[in-house]
């Protein structure tokens, strides 16, 4: 009778511990879901302009792509949510002279 309850108790754990990482799991791909934005800039003349928003905005991690377009003062992006966020982005965009125009 004691092996019959250590064998179940032990089947019990493990079936507790499997079904918390399988959440775990799930959270982290919910949360590591891209998020796609578009930013309105101003002060973009030229295609340098362009790449400097580009490589700004590359340098931080979690950036699935990057485009600017200074003919239409945007700038489209796709990140990883989990490993940046859009403060860590505009603060990449200002700091190369650029201002990002929020709503």
């Amino acid at each position: 009778m004691k092996a019959l309850i250590s064998i179940l108790a032990v089947f019990l754990v493990t079936i507790t511990s499997c079904n918390q990482a399988n959440v775990k799991e799930t959270e982290q791909t919910i949360s590591a879901a891209p998020i796609e934005i578009t930013y309105h800039i101003e002060g973009m003349t030229c295609t340098d302009c362009e790449n400097s928003i580009k490589k700004g905005v590359n340098e931080l991690e979690g950036i699935v792509s990057v485009e600017a377009s200074f003919e239409d003062s945007v700038a489209h992006l796709i990140y990883d949510q989990s490993k940046t966020n859009e403060k860590e982005i505009i603060a990449a965009i200002e700091k190369r002279g650029y201002s990002v125009v929020t709503d």
